[in-house]
């Protein structure tokens, strides 16, 4: 999720556990506990990788074993320095708390979270909600900010607090079940049009959780569409690419093959006919809802060539102008049928 919504949750985690003693202090420690798994970006100022990138984010920084480890010397340093709250297990539970709360969020989104590092590098997506979603975030951040200007002692206080917690988790689980019937449809759908495919995966769009993307794959080829709950009788239509694996064979890299474990499945290549393969990867589904240009209905791809014998891996994306973004964005409401 976006950098506020974990800051916000990792503030309410906080004033529960520790509100009542520290005040607006355990806020602000939670906020930053919240924050402190996305501290592995500072990777990216020692390597410039893209591929790298994906290889180090939500890595071991969101484990749970990484979390279950780290509380206690942070629990042991924040006991130490507290003269208000002295119990090492508040403090423990506290900080293992704020950290895995944030990487299980981070689980709900479609970018995958390797939540059990090192026994696993498997990335856990529950795909049912948006890395940027108002109506988890807004009613939550509200709440705790109203919450902040009641005495620390107040009732008032704490049920705000709650209240904003138990909204966005009952989101969440509405996010479970939208997800589940859009899946329905889309399987529906492809079976009445007589499609073939291994797996499936329904991901919501940005922003909201009424417009639902779907990507349906096999070894020959990927499809996409996308469905509304607002526009229920507008009819489920599918854009196909062919997978083109063949076009892989000895131009596979580490960054290549980052680039399609990250992809998990939801990949095509194309051939540019210089020598030099696009490898598309668009878990994420489309940007572009009316073109069929790969370039235009995918933001990111990789561009693959060989030289002086070595293969190179480049991520490339096209670039946007602001009105190209007022442009997304229109489309995007008007997918959705706002």
């Amino acid at each position: 999720m976006d950098s506020l919504t974990q800051i916000v949750l990792g503030a309410a985690v906080g004033e529960i556990l520790l509100g009542k003693k520290l005040g607006n202090k355990a806020i602000l420690i939670g906020a930053i506990g919240g924050t402190l798994p996305d501290l592995d970006v500072i990777y990216n100022l020692f390597d410039d990788s893209p591929a790298a990138h994906l290889r180090v984010h939500r890595g071991y920084s969101h484990s749970m074993f990484t979390h279950l480890v780290a509380s206690f010397p942070l629990a042991w340093l924040s006991f130490k320095i507290s003269d208000k709250v002295r119990s090492f297990g508040r403090w423990y539970l506290f900080w293992f708390l704020a950290l895995f709360t944030h990487a299980l969020l981070d689980c709900c989104t479609t970018y995958g979270t390797r939540l059990l590092l090192p026994f696993t590098n498997y990335q856990v997506a529950f795909n049912n909600i948006s890395v940027v979603d108002p109506i988890y975030t807004l009613p939550f951040l509200i709440s705790l900010i109203v919450a902040m200007f009641f005495r620390r002692e107040s009732r008032a206080r704490r049920r705000l607090v709650l209240f904003g917690m138990v909204f966005s988790s009952v989101y969440l689980l509405v996010t479970l079940g939208l997800k589940f019937q859009s899946h329905l449809l889309f399987r529906d759908s492809l079976v009445e049009n007589g499609h073939s495919y291994q797996e499936l995966n329904a991901t919501p769009t940005i922003l909201n959780s009424i417009l639902w993307s779907a990507q349906a794959f096999d070894d020959d080829s990927v499809r996409f569409a996308e469905y509304s709950f607002l526009k229920p009788n507008e009819p489920i239509r599918w854009t196909s690419y062919p997978r083109n694996s063949q076009l892989l064979n000895g131009m596979v890299n580490r960054d290549v093959e980052t680039a399609l474990w990250f992809s998990d499945g939801v990949w095509f290549a194309t051939d540019k006919g210089d020598g030099t393969v696009n490898l598309y990867s668009c878990k994420f589904g489309r940007i572009d809802f009316n073109s069929e240009d790969p370039d235009k209905a995918f933001f990111f791809y990789w561009n693959i060539y060989r030289k002086d014998g070595k293969v190179y891996c480049e991520q490339l994306g096209r670039q946007r102008t602001d009105g190209d973004m007022r442009e997304a964005f229109e489309m995007l409401f008007d997918r959705i049928g706002l």
